[in-house]
């Protein structure tokens, strides 16, 4: 069955840079009730939402320099989690302190770590250089979703159900007859379909002036344990592979409990770039829709799994399944790893 618990001893996105500002933002992840804010000189801190006295949210309280100051009985912590003032009384014991997590920025993206201090390795952190490249452009979003996290993550390695879940906007007929590739190492899977002559999908026509028939290829990219990145060519049918026109679909995977997750994602784009904003903003509408038709699928399998709890019935796995039972073969070694 799915796995419902995700590993700890790993980088999952918490934010975009922009949410992250010098207002306490609150946001779940992994279970655990955090605040984020920023400290004058613009880094980003993260701790755990919750006053050590009456268990009153931080994130409901005010910004103070670089500290924070709880909003019920005025106690304020620093950035370290230690507390440097209780209002009622002088001292402060030495154990008023709130647990504080290591996040990192990059490529304009906010990395948390929730697991053990010491595994947190910066390096590990995938580079997404398509956000911050002159030679991409594109748009953001942000959904919530009501199911687990490996819902998403195995829906996202599987090309096959794009056929008949997005019919009338990146589907198009006799998608699922093409052959797929899977590539696999111990934290990452690549699940690859090339199609040489087929039907132009409906918004592939309108953002690119293609044929009706047309190259297409597409892989499916999953760094364990929530990060994607879906690479999409486009071209006529017997032009270059050079020639395509490209997105890269990122998908940051984050879940928030057991049974609701964070999903990020961003669509950039090579062609027209130097368009105005109507075609961005056309295409950010457009796969809003796409991922969410996933998210309502996943929502719909997750309510059936906590509707028959384990007596769900038996199902069977299908050829396109491999890479997204790898997937969940790799988050299953993980958890061992960590004996969760």
């Amino acid at each position: 069955m799915y796995p419902q618990t995700m590993p700890r001893n790993s980088w999952y996105m918490a934010a975009f840079r922009d949410e992250i500002t010098r207002e306490p933002f609150a946001r779940t992840i992994q279970n655990i009730p955090l605040v984020f804010y920023r400290l004058q000189d613009g880094r980003a801190v993260a701790l755990l939402d919750q006053c050590i006295h009456r268990q009153m949210p931080l994130s409901l309280g005010y910004i103070e320099n670089d500290n924070i100051r709880c909003c019920y009985h005025g106690l304020v912590f620093g950035p370290n989690g230690q507390c440097v003032e209780i209002p009622s009384q002088e001292s402060v014991p030495a154990l008023a302190k709130v647990q504080t997590f290591q996040v990192v920025e990059q490529d304009g993206l906010l990395w948390i770590w929730i697991g053990d201090p010491e595994k947190a390795d910066p390096a590990n952190i995938p580079p997404c250089p398509w956000l911050n490249s002159p030679d991409w452009v594109g748009a953001t979003g942000i959904l919530h979703m009501n199911s687990r996290a490996q819902l998403l993550n195995e829906n996202l390695l599987d090309l096959s159900h794009v056929e008949f879940l997005h019919p009338g906007s990146i589907g198009a007929s006799k998608l699922s007859s093409f052959p797929i590739t899977v590539d696999a190492d111990e934290k990452s899977i690549r699940v690859t379909r090339i199609m040489d002559d087929i039907e132009c999908p409906a918004l592939f026509k309108k953002a690119m002036d293609l044929p009706d028939r047309i190259r297409r290829t597409q892989t499916a990219e999953w760094f364990a344990p929530g990060f994607h990145v879906t690479h999409i060519g486009a071209s006529p049918v017997g032009a270059d592979d050079e020639d395509q026109f490209r997105h890269k679909a990122l998908h940051w995977v984050t879940p928030e409990t057991d049974t609701s997750t964070h999903y990020f994602w961003a669509l950039y784009r090579n062609y027209r770039l130097e368009d105005d904003e109507g075609l961005t903003q056309m295409l950010r509408d457009a796969h809003h829709a796409v991922f969410c038709q996933d998210v309502d699928a996943c929502e719909a399998i997750e309510l059936a799994l906590q509707r028959y709890g384990q007596d769900s019935p038996p199902y069977v796995n299908i050829k396109v399944d491999n890479g997204s039972l790898k997937s969940r073969r790799q988050i299953e070694s993980m958890l061992r790893e960590e004996n969760i």
